[in-house]
């Protein structure tokens, strides 16, 4: 998850408050909770995970927050029960943090994109919608989300509808539709494809997705705007990468070659074998204004990296104008000087070695497909 330390503005601290009030008589442990990757503009208010019985803690634009933590055992199939409970959070806010927040106390039903239905309620302050208050069951634990902000209903999607709620550490998906961590990316499973949810360490390194077939692996790694090369760059970059995590000279490599998909993007990629015989995939995706480092290791890794682009559509978060406008990788014989060259390769390298001792662990503790 990305983490970014801050102080809590004042009225945070005040509405972490009312909530930890309202959830006095619980004290259930907060592990296994749901996870988040907070959306451009918000970041982790208790990345050191310091603020008692709270799940998540996220502050936004100005005075806009997002908290989540386990509320006390109810019956949420009682209607009463969840109205009472909510409008008095409400009301807990409303005193704690000195907002005028008025509400008609009506609950609502509402189901987001990452499958969970929460029941809610809405409060306006000087007649407009400025909190949202909702309950939800994850693993038959309830839990209570409060989100502040000026634009509550538009920020759900992104907040309570990006709660992950069934990512297991390793876990593997056969069928279905495989998400990126960051909803940007897609991908249907089946016909040799399948998905491994990235463990924590990966996740910690930035990786997304994991996309599993053939006896092989790849590993998407998402790279911020800053992080990511000139698209000029990648094509020369990619080919001594996946030369160098092979451990192989670069003229080892196989020519770098183009990877389009099915959301528009076209990603460019590269392969060399390893002295076990195995190949050693490098790619990148360009995509929007950022990117994705591809890497695979397996029999079929660059067939296994084709095919997953190919099958690669945008994900909830992405924007279509964004998209559209995603430069194209030149994948000519001339590359970058060889100062750029090195630097891009020594990074990436670095990167690939990470990968490399990740998928050698998780090699030993999962079996791949046929």
């Amino acid at each position: 998850m990305k983490q970014h330390r801050g102080k809590l503005p004042i009225q945070v601290k005040s509405a972490l408050f009312a909530v930890l009030l309202a959830g006095s008589a619980h004290a259930a442990g907060l592990r296994g909770g749901p996870l988040i990757d907070p959306p451009p503009g918000w970041s982790d208010a208790d990345a050191d995970g310091k603020i008692p019985k709270v799940l998540i803690a996220l502050k936004g634009p100005e005075t806009s927050s997002f908290i989540v933590k386990r509320a006390p055992a109810a019956n949420l199939d009682n209607p009463a029960s969840v109205r009472h409970y909510l409008n008095d959070v409400v009301e807990g806010l409303r005193r704690a943090s000195g907002h005028d927040y008025k509400t008609n106390g009506r609950v609502e039903t509402k189901t987001f994109r990452n499958g969970m239905t929460a029941q809610l309620v809405r409060a306006q302050e000087g007649g407009a919608d400025r909190l949202v208050v909702a309950v939800f069951a994850v693993k038959g634990d309830a839990h209570l989300a409060v989100l502040t902000s000026a634009a509550p209903e538009a920020m759900m999607p992104s907040l309570i509808g990006a709660l992950q709620i069934d990512r297991v550490e390793g876990a593997v998906q056969t069928s279905g539709v495989a998400r990126s961590l960051d909803s940007q990316l897609e991908i249907a499973l089946g016909g040799g494809l399948r998905a491994r949810a990235p463990v924590d360490a990966e996740v910690a390194k930035g990786f997304v997705l994991v996309i599993q077939g053939s006896g092989s692996e790849i590993l998407f790694q998402k790279l911020s705007e800053v992080d990511a090369t000139k698209p000029a760059e990648q094509a020369a970059i990619v080919g001594e990468l996946a030369a160098a995590s092979a451990g192989a000279a670069s003229s080892a490599a196989a020519p770098v070659r183009s990877a389009p998909t099915a959301a528009g993007p076209v990603g460019v990629y590269s392969w060399a074998k390893s002295p076990t015989g195995d190949k050693i995939s490098a790619g990148y995706l360009p995509w929007s204004y950022w990117g994705y480092q591809l890497f695979g290791r397996g029999p079929a890794s660059d067939e296994l990296l084709v095919g997953a682009l190919a099958a690669l559509k945008a994900g909830p978060m992405a924007v279509p104008g964004m998209l559209a406008a995603t430069p194209r990788i030149p994948v000519k014989d001339e590359g970058p000087s060889n100062k750029q060259l090195l630097i891009g390769v020594a990074a990436g390298a670095g990167i690939g070695g990470i990968f490399l001792i990740v998928w050698s662990l998780k090699r030993k503790n999962a079996t791949l497909p046929g």
